[in-house]
């Protein structure tokens, strides 16, 4: 079933070999093996391999350094597609692809010659809390600390942790001075800790490192310039709204294409003669689902577009539109969890069985909407901006 307002369906058509196009052909696969993964706690290496193949984790990167350079909505399409078909995935792209961003602030030299000196076709996987304590040593840092939710079902190339530098003074405007850091996966030490509710398959593990030595110029401030040359990454501090959206926009695709076939073949158990979809009550409030999910579909897009155009125009958002683009990712996480539960009523019995995608969705959800990153507090800035506060 066709989603309304649907941009994946109408946007690059005729390219022929575009990354939205090479995931297509991959979304049978993902969707049919959704169940193994999430049953062995890790997307199948295969499907990790094909969607490396496709393009999607080099997606968001320079094309001067070999990337795709996909904008801010076109790597979001792209992630909404893989999510439609199973969340943990979804989620393992847009983790993986869009934490780039966090290590903008390294040295360009290092960026250009050490890291991306071969191509960008490279899986980064990390977290950017700054649970990482450093103590400064001749040349850079010794680094200790545990990391939680470092998502990302294969081994990595590189890894990334913010950290604190150990007596250094705050910044001018009060905050810590958190740092960044990007260094090698022998370096760390992974812990099995992922055993959640959903997105089971996305081995969002804990890691450590013990006193480990990282040059200076592996590291960068956490909220500095810009040192990779495309506009995606020109955006203020954490951009990471869309491909989040993506991700529950996705699983609400998946989640009306799951009731729908219900409607066609699901009889209800006191009236056997009838099916689901023939009742009027039902027909209405699934209107109402596919109209609200398209309408969060819609506000996604308009608000990532708005933003996304002042980074092509080499322009800063004013306050207004950011806040509004990080409150659309707020709503839409939350707005998401509500339409879910009312999926879930719909389908009666029939989505609550380990056999149904329809559950796995409706708890991947919930999962997405625990992230930080729904949960900035946007809206509070969005209506002190509004209101003539800040």
């Amino acid at each position: 079933m066709t989603t309304l307002l649907d941009p994946t369906r109408s946007t690059d058509r005729g390219m022929g070999d575009s990354v939205l196009d090479r995931v297509r052909v991959l979304l049978p696969r993902i969707a049919a093996r959704s169940a193994e993964g999430e049953d062995a706690r890790a997307v199948p290496a295969e499907i990790v391999a094909a969607l490396r193949e496709a393009g999607v984790f080099r997606m968001a990167l320079p094309r001067v350094w070999g990337g795709e350079q996909l904008g801010l909505l076109e790597g979001a399409r792209v992630v909404r597609e893989i999510a439609r078909a199973d969340g943990s995935t979804g989620w393992t792209v847009q983790a993986a692809s869009m934490a780039w961003f966090f290590v903008r602030s390294l040295p360009r030299e290092t960026l250009e010659k050490e890291v991306f000196g071969s191509g960008a076709d490279l899986m980064l996987r990390g977290a950017v809390a700054p649970k990482g304590l450093a103590t400064p040593v001749q040349g850079g840092y010794r680094i200790s600390g545990r990391w939680p939710l470092a998502s990302g079902p294969f081994t990595p190339d590189w890894m990334l942790g913010g950290f604190l530098v150990e007596g250094a003074p705050p910044l001018p405007d009060g905050r810590p001075d958190m740092r960044v850091a990007l260094f090698r996966p022998e370096q760390v030490t992974f812990l099995d800790t992922w055993d959640a509710v959903g997105l089971r398959a996305t081995q969002s593990t804990d890691f450590t490192m013990d006193d480990v030595f990282v040059p200076e110029h592996h590291t960068g401030p956490m909220f500095g310039d810009n040192n990779i040359p495309a506009p995606l990454y020109d955006l203020p501090y954490s951009p990471t709204g869309a491909s989040h959206d993506a991700v529950v926009l996705g699983a609400l695709d998946g989640a009306l294409d799951d009731l729908a076939e219900l409607a066609a073949t699901k009889r209800p158990a006191f009236n056997p003669r009838a099916l689901l979809g023939e009742d009027p009550v039902f027909q209405e409030e699934f209107a109402e689902l596919q109209l609200r999910a398209a309408a969060l579909a819609a506000l996604s897009e308009q608000t990532g577009r708005v933003v996304m155009d002042r980074a092509l125009g080499g322009e800063a958002p004013t306050a207004a539109e950011w806040f509004s683009y990080k409150g659309t990712t707020q709503h839409i996480h939350h707005e998401g969890i509500r339409i879910l539960n009312e999926i879930m009523t719909l389908s009666g019995s029939a989505g609550l069985y380990s056999t149904s995608p329809l559950q796995r969705r409706w708890r991947d959800v919930r999962c997405v909407s625990q992230h930080v990153v729904g949960n900035t507090g946007a809206l509070r800035q969005l209506g002190a901006v509004l209101s003539g506060q800040s």
